[in-house]
Order: C-alpha cells, then structure tokens, then sequence
C-alpha cells in the first residue's frame, strides 16, 4: 500500500513531465484532491489542455510511454471523442491515476472543485477562466431530467419479474440501479452541482437513514418487494418536494402488472 507522501510525489512527477513536454499548454487537478483529498485511498484526477488536436495525440503518446517507464502495471485507454482522450493508470502499490486531455478550447469545467497547476499560455488562462464562469452561470443538471422517472420506474418493473422468477441476484441488482437513479434525483434536489458527484455521505442525514431502509435485509420475495415498496415511496416523496422535476403517475401503470 502506497503512502501519502508518495501519491504527492506521483503527481509531482506527472505535473513536471508535462511542464516540459511542449504537448501541454496546462494542467488541472480536478475532484477532491484540488481541496484536499477525500482520505488515502483517493486517486489523482487531472484533466489538460494541449495546443491542437495533433498535440492531443502526442500527448497520448509520451504519456503512455512516461508511465510505461515509470513502472505501472496497467494502462487503460479511453476516448469520448476523437479529440478527448485519457488513461487510466494503475501501480502493483495501489497507486492510480486518471488523466484526461484535448484541446485547451475543449475543456469542460463541470464543477467548482479544481486548481490549476500550472498553465503555460495566456490563452489556457483565458478558456479557463470563461469555462468556469459559463459553469457558475448554467443551471444545467447534467443530464437529470424527466426521462430518468422512466428509467427509475423500469427498473422496478425488472425486480418485479426478477422476484417472481426467483432471480433474487438479478432483482437485487435492478434495486441498486434504481438506487442509483435515486441518488442522482437527491443530489439534484438538495442542490449539489458537482459533476459526478460521489459524496453521497454529505446529503441530507434524513435522507441516508430513509434511503438505508431500502436495502433488503435477505434476498428474499418478501425483502424485496419490501425494499422496492420503500424505494418507490421514496423516490415519489423526492420528486414531489423538487422544483425542478415532475412526475408522471401513469408511468405507475408499468408495476403492478405481475400481481
């Protein structure tokens, strides 16, 4: 297990390769670690900004080979689109490390929670500074919107089926994505604007002791349905209290139908 001292010492080194690599005009740290991170087992979150879309793939490139050198045991590439890309970097010690880079006139500010490293041009500066504000100026919800009582509601119907086919795995699996879903309506709803936001343990005390009755305590027909009654009850209360989403009761209509 890795210590403290040397998650600092990786970011150091992977914020020093890019400073002198001319693909990078500069260097965020996202997530919990740009106020302190969140306790020992938290990883290191960056997101840069290259020149063009070429330099883009160089820094793919000399970012790969860097942690190739450095030692790590797993690279994992990833894409969201042609010009943004990222990896995934793991250590046998438990060190890891998410980097995402493109174009700076790319980047995406989707939460409060960065600081800047280092930024070698006026214009990194620039785009940043206009991306956090359009940020603090959007009401956007990150794609919660009255599609996701659908998607929550399905998911019941899915435990429904599941339990009377005795699937009692797979039903316990519908319940956590309905979970999920309910989580993401609650964060919406206590006004949390972090993207991907993760610390559910900071939301409404009453909420988490409600939301703790709907996991079964066996998996059984009679602790499922009980749990999925608890969760739907839940979710209702949630949504009619918020401001921003409406339901639809007629989406009801889908559950039931197995009784």
């Amino acid at each position: 297990m890795y210590k403290e001292t040397d998650r600092e010492e990786l970011l150091n080194k992977i914020a020093g390769f890019m400073q002198e690599s001319s693909a990078f005009e500069g260097l965020l740290q996202i997530g919990s670690g740009a106020t302190g991170f969140a306790d020992i087992y938290s990883d290191i979150d960056l997101m840069a900004g290259c020149g063009d879309a070429d330099c883009v793939k160089d820094a793919d490139r000399q970012l790969r080979q860097f942690f190739a050198e450095l030692g790590a045991c797993h690279i994992e590439n990833r894409a969201w689109t042609s010009t943004a890309l990222g990896l995934s970097v793991y250590f046998e010690d438990g060190l890891s490390a998410d980097i995402s880079f493109m174009p700076t006139s790319e980047l995406p500010i989707r939460s409060p929670r960065y600081r800047v490293v280092f930024a070698k041009t006026e214009n990194f500066v620039d785009v940043l500074n206009a991306a956090a504000q359009r940020f603090a100026e959007s009401s956007q919800r990150y794609g919660i919107d009255d599609s996701i009582h659908y998607r929550f509601v399905n998911e019941l119907r899915y435990v429904e089926i599941a339990i009377l086919r005795e699937q009692f795995i797979f039903a316990d699996i519908a319940l956590s994505n309905a979970r999920q879903l309910l989580l993401s309506v609650e964060t919406v709803a206590e006004g949390k604007k972090l993207h991907q936001f993760k610390e559910y343990n900071n939301l409404s005390q009453s909420f988490l002791e409600l939301l703790a009755e709907t996991y079964p305590k066996n998996r059984t027909y009679e602790d499922i349905r009980t749990a999925e009654e608890k969760l739907l009850a839940l979710y209702l209360k949630i949504v009619k209290n918020s401001t921003y989403l409406t339901f639809d009761n007629a989406l009801l209509k889908l559950l039931g139908c197995f009784d």
